[in-house]
């Protein structure tokens, strides 16, 4: 028990530092884990977490073994968000990719009033409507989203375009101008700086299955209802407006919920927690 407990209180005292050496370890100018395990530079090519799941039309299955085996470090990245989130939630997405902590971290430098708010629209729907559209399209030959429409290759180009000339060109091609347009809309100027996750990230589509399936037999953050006063205050303080209020009491929506431990830190009933939903 202490072991979970001081893990728990390290992520979430820690969560902005954490975040910001995930940028550190995975975006240019360092990018330390591709130059050290497999000497890329970003998640393009064998770290690719997107592709290798995108059948194209026509596709034996040798051409679908090959592509897992080219991106062999982005299926083992996979592998292990889907299964880290199914026992402990979304500790990926909140504390420890570098594209949705760009967005956030980049959020917070822009004043409140400038922020654009999404809450009123239904996460859940447009996100798997996009992972179905993402899905379908190269198995129909309608094209594939993968590579020019893609946040895990954008986001590490605007932080190399200071120092790579190509990486700097991307962004005047219409999909980086697109992409920059995505990335500034849906995430820097946001609020709570993660629209873009909720919305337009397949990985986080996936990841979020995993945490709701996954949320009986792992920890998550939950409400204790005979604490919760109804005041509001973890509603407007969630970044991925995971959480709404019924009858008086905050429900939170696993779907969307990623353990950033925000609302913990604002309720004054102490009425959220993370531990097994029971």
């Amino acid at each position: 028990m202490h072991i979970e407990n001081s893990f728990t209180r390290f992520m979430r005292t820690h969560r902005t530092w954490i975040m910001i050496v995930s940028l550190l370890l995975f975006l240019p100018p360092l990018a330390i884990v591709f130059q050290v395990t497999t000497g890329d530079g970003d998640f393009c090519g064998t770290w690719c977490p997107r592709m290798f799941y995108a059948i194209r039309k026509g596709a034996g299955i040798g051409e679908v073994i090959g592509g897992i085996m080219r991106a062999y470090m982005g299926v083992g990245l996979i592998a292990g968000v889907i299964i880290s989130t199914f026992f402990l939630g979304r500790y990926w997405c909140s504390h420890l990719c570098p594209i949705g902590g760009a967005g956030e971290l980049g959020s917070r430098f822009v004043p409140e009033k400038l922020k654009l708010h999404y809450e009123s629209i239904p996460a859940a729907p447009v996100r798997y409507g996009y992972l179905g559209v993402y899905l379908a399209a190269p198995l129909l030959g309608l094209g594939s989203l993968c590579c020019n429409y893609c946040n895990f290759a954008a986001i590490p180009r605007l932080f190399g375009s200071l120092f790579i000339q190509a990486d700097l060109a991307y962004f005047f091609r219409a999909y980086g101008i697109i992409n920059l347009a995505l990335f500034i809309l849906l995430a820097v100027v946001a609020k709570g700086g993660r629209a873009y996750c909720n919305f337009l990230c397949p990985v986080g589509a996936l990841d979020a299955l995993s945490s709701r399936l996954g949320m009986r037999f792992g920890k998550r953050v939950t409400v204790v209802k005979h604490r919760c006063t109804g005041c509001g205050q973890c509603t407007d303080i969630c970044p991925t407006w995971a959480i709404s209020m019924h009858d008086a009491s905050a429900k939170i929506d696993q779907l969307s919920c990623m353990p950033c431990h925000q609302c913990e830190k604002v309720c004054p009933e102490g009425a959220i927690c993370y531990g097994k939903n029971v």
